[in-house]
């Protein structure tokens, strides 16, 4: 019959599509191992631009519908990217970071003493009316049930009324929703809004949770490079750019995890009014702000209704493994992360809850004190570091800082893992925040004689580092 040989011809054609699909993913497999002997990132912006244009000319050309040819374009490139990546060995830069704090872990439980800078928490007791709140909600409820998804009523009430006054704006307490960490925030903000092959642009160095909750989601991550030598300023033209081609989500770090950099009022604006502008969701991670030597711009100020705040207990309070954080946004827009809540944790423990309230009407003075401490011990951080070959952008916020190693050919993989096995000091990787070989991190919270010997240490084992 005339309509079977037509489909005959369709199946031979559909086996030489995934023919030729094949032997472009084999060209991805031999692009990979270039790009890895040139130490390039993965993701080339630049590159994908021409082959989204050359897709679409040929669609033209051919009378193909341009949508289809578009989404064709994102299906490969989206899997030539993880052809490559599976390459790679450190693909997951947040496995990579685990990996670091999982090996000192290790060490420290065998009973080696390890300085530890790759942790990411303050290093100092929570306020004790914290301790005294917990202790009183546990005593005083005999039986602890399951709680309202968003929250107790009386914490989104209470940071409601700080939030407000802080930044100047009106919080309803609808607009809170209470997470069980800053990392399950963000998550659940990004499963709520992005979808497969959804553009999320990442600027980067960059806390690594970010990419790979995006990557669960099957969006498409993509990284704007900074700088070291532009004082990792955010290029808004290279923003725009990536904004008009439809991107779904920009993530914001502010202050910045890895580097300290804090983003001026003014060009907190003009970054929003172009999401704004192009209809972009902003998920903006204001985690740091309390670590911030000067009052900061925040999202909330901004009276954009596609914005998610992301906030947190940790590091303001120190209770990073009470599990306990905070995120705002339109009272339609948590409505639907609610959802996620409800699937996925059920609620924040009413007792972790209480103390988090008390921690906001009593413990507050005495977390700035500790705070302080530690900026005081980011400075220090800074005068050793200057004494030693490596080159930074000295920190405006957050407790971190993130040289560079002046030496050639420097791996800081490889440096990570030398320095732990041979000095017992545990550092953060460039590599585990974007494409920055030859940086690490360093997360400032210890006693400040432990700092002044361990980058003496550092030093030394950069000094004797093969160029």
């Amino acid at each position: 019959m005339l309509l079977e040989q037509y489909r005959d011809q369709i199946r031979e054609v559909d086996r030489q599509l995934l023919s030729l699909i094949k032997k472009r993913l084999n060209i991805g497999v031999e692009l990979s191992k270039v790009k890895q002997a040139h130490d390039l990132p993965t993701i080339d912006a630049d590159a994908e631009r021409t082959t989204m244009n050359n897709l679409m000319s040929s669609a033209r050309t051919l009378g193909i519908n341009v949508p289809f040819a578009r989404q064709l374009g994102e299906l490969l490139i989206e899997q030539t990217i993880q052809v490559q990546e599976n390459t790679n060995p450190h693909r997951s830069k947040d496995q990579l970071l685990k990996q670091i704090f999982e090996l000192a872990e290790k060490l420290t439980t065998e009973g080696k003493k390890i300085t530890r800078f790759e942790i990411g928490e303050p290093n100092f007791v929570p306020p004790k009316p914290i301790v005294r709140g917990l202790i009183s909600s546990v005593q005083n409820n005999r039986i602890i049930g399951y709680g309202p998804a968003a929250g107790l009523l009386e914490l989104r009430q209470t940071l409601a009324r700080e939030l407000s006054r802080d930044h100047n704006t009106t919080i309803d307490p609808d607009q809170i929703l209470i997470t069980p960490g800053g990392r399950f925030a963000i998550f659940a903000t990004i499963m709520s809004f992005v979808s497969e092959l959804e553009r999320v642009i990442i600027p980067q160095p960059a806390w690594p949770a970010y990419e790979e909750c995006s990557m669960l989601t099957k969006g498409r991550v993509i990284p704007i490079n900074t700088t070291l030598e532009n004082g990792w300023e955010l290029d808004l033209s290279k923003l725009e750019n990536e904004m008009r081609k439809g991107a779904r989500m920009l993530v914001l770090n502010n202050p910045s995890n890895p580097t300290g950099k804090v983003v001026n009022r003014k060009k907190f604006h003009e970054i929003v009014e172009l999401a704004r502008k192009n209809s972009t969701f902003v998920l903006s991670d204001e985690v740091y702000e309390k670590y911030a030597r000067s009052k900061l711009p925040s999202i909330l100020e901004e009276g954009y209704d596609n914005s998610i705040y992301v906030s947190s207990f940790s590091k303001r309070f120190s209770l990073t493994g009470w599990r306990i954080a905070y995120l705002v946004t339109s009272k339609k827009h948590a409505s639907r992360i609610k959802r996620i809540i409800q699937t996925a944790v059920t609620c924040v423990p009413e007792f972790v809850q209480r103390a988090a309230v008390f921690a906001l009407k009593e413990g507050k003075a005495e977390a700035q004190r500790n705070i302080s401490k530690i900026l005081s011990k980011l400075d220090l951080t800074c005068n050793e570091l200057d004494k030693i070959e490596v080159e930074f952008y000295k920190p405006e916020g957050a407790f971190y800082v993130f040289p560079r190693s002046k030496k050639k050919n420097f791996d800081s993989i490889k440096f990570a893992m030398q320095l732990l096995e041979e000095r017992q000091i545990s550092i953060s990787p460039g590599q585990s925040f974007g494409n920055y070989p030859a940086f690490f991190r360093l997360a400032v919270s210890l006693p400040k004689p432990v700092i002044s010997k361990a980058i003496q240490s550092i030093g030394q084992a950069i000094e004797s580092w093969p160029e």
